[in-house]
């Protein structure tokens, strides 16, 4: 199969994502939500503290009755009682009283204020308090953390610990969220052996498979890796039917080309469907789009540095499509710290790393170096129409993390 017209970079993920579909609901418990993305918003469904709460050890007073207060000539307040933790115990307080409340403790009726324990002094059943304190001072109101039917998550929001945690507040578990995909991974060649196989003349390690699977759980999939490959059709064939048939998208890595002997695109075109093949883009131009039984199959070059660009480039955002995560790349602007060129008529993804003064150094070197992607920070995105890039000009750095 020769190439088809080759498409821009645009034009192909917006194939991709058109064959991409936002998978279903589940419920998951809890302490497994963190990374996961909501699958619709979260309201408040009560107020968080719940009570007003003392965020002090001290003493529970009416500030109206410590109006005056100074360390020479203290406010005189009988203690009445002391609240407990973890208990309504806390009843009514009286005018020209006080209790004694911990850190946490429920404010007790009447009311509105806490003196901290260093500016008062006890003496009996009496409260000197030496310093006067305002309506509200180390009170934290029954809906000053949360109120009731506030907005709390808008669905598509990337789960973390800290929301985790406020998820625990309100007591809600299990958690509405979006499956994760589960993404089939095939390596092609048969030049490639496992990682942990003798390297002979000839051979290479398979790094893609490995390399694609940690990306596939980075960007909140669940990788199913169906093995090496070799560059036969009927074996490729077998394969990729089982894989499209227990996942959701499947991403190949190698046999893209126009090799006579790659079969890649062969064998997509019989099971099911190409929609792209050939993006004017680099690394990366032999990228496959298609699809089998309705399902996004995405064929990635052999060299594991295009294959990380590429993988970066489009299928990141076609797992992000599947989970409905919002999340967009980090970007930060930075300036050139040299020129370089660039090929006019194709877009050019450059890896960059960015310097201690702030600049953008191009990391510079053929496709298939690995050393590329460890030695950079992120990569910039030159459009087809430049022919290259002056040094202090000002880009936008796409980061790694």
């Amino acid at each position: 199969m020769r190439f088809l017209r080759l498409q821009t970079a645009a034009a192909a993920e917006e194939a991709l994502l058109a064959l991409t579909k936002i998978l279903p609901e589940e419920l998951i418990p809890l302490d497994k939500t963190c990374g996961r993305i909501l699958s619709c918003s979260i309201t408040a469904p009560e107020n968080i503290p719940g009570f007003d709460r003392s965020v002090k050890d001290g003493y529970a007073v009416r500030s109206a009755d410590t109006l005056g207060a100074a360390e020479q000539k203290p406010k005189i307040l009988r203690l009445t009682g002391k609240i407990l933790m973890g208990q309504n115990n806390s009843g009514f307080l009286d005018e020209k009283t006080a209790k004694y409340i911990p850190t946490g403790g429920v404010m007790p009726e009447g009311a509105d204020a806490v003196v901290m324990q260093e500016s008062a002094e006890l003496a009996g059943d009496l409260v000197m308090i030496k310093t006067p304190v305002n309506p509200g001072a180390d009170v934290l109101g029954k809906d000053e953390d949360f109120a009731k039917d506030q907005n709390i998550f808008p669905a598509g929001t990337k789960l973390t610990a800290q929301a985790a945690g406020v998820l625990a507040a309100f007591g809600i578990d299990p958690v509405p969220v979006i499956r994760q995909p589960k993404i089939g991974i095939i390596s092609t060649g048969n030049e490639l052996i496992a990682p942990n196989e003798k390297l002979e003349l000839g051979k290479i390690r398979d790094t893609n498979s490995t390399l694609l699977q940690s990306f596939v759980i980075e960007a909140g999939g669940i990788p199913a890796f169906y093995g090496i490959i070799p560059d036969i059709a009927e074996a490729l064939k077998n394969v990729l039917e089982r894989a499209v048939a227990e996942c959701d998208a499947v991403i190949l890595s190698g046999g893209s080309s126009k090799d006579e002997r790659d079969v890649t695109a062969n064998v997509i075109a019989e099971l099911g469907t190409i929609h792209v093949h050939g993006v004017s883009i680099a690394p990366g131009k032999p990228t496959i789009i298609g699809s089998i039984s309705g399902k996004p199959i995405l064929g990635l070059p052999g060299h594991p540095a295009s294959t990380y660009m590429i993988a970066t480039v489009f299928a990141k955002p076609m797992i992000q499509k599947m989970t409905g995560d919002q999340t967009r790349d980090r970007i930060v602007p930075a300036k050139l710290s040299m020129s370089f060129p660039s090929e006019k008529g194709r877009e050019d993804l450059i890896r960059i790393k960015i310097l201690p003064d702030g600049s953008a150094e191009p990391v510079l070197g053929k496709s298939g170096l690995l050393n590329t992607l460890i030695h950079s920070d992120g990569y910039i995105r030159i459009p087809a129409g430049l022919d290259g890039c002056e040094a202090g000009e000002t880009v936008e750095v796409h980061l790694w993390q």
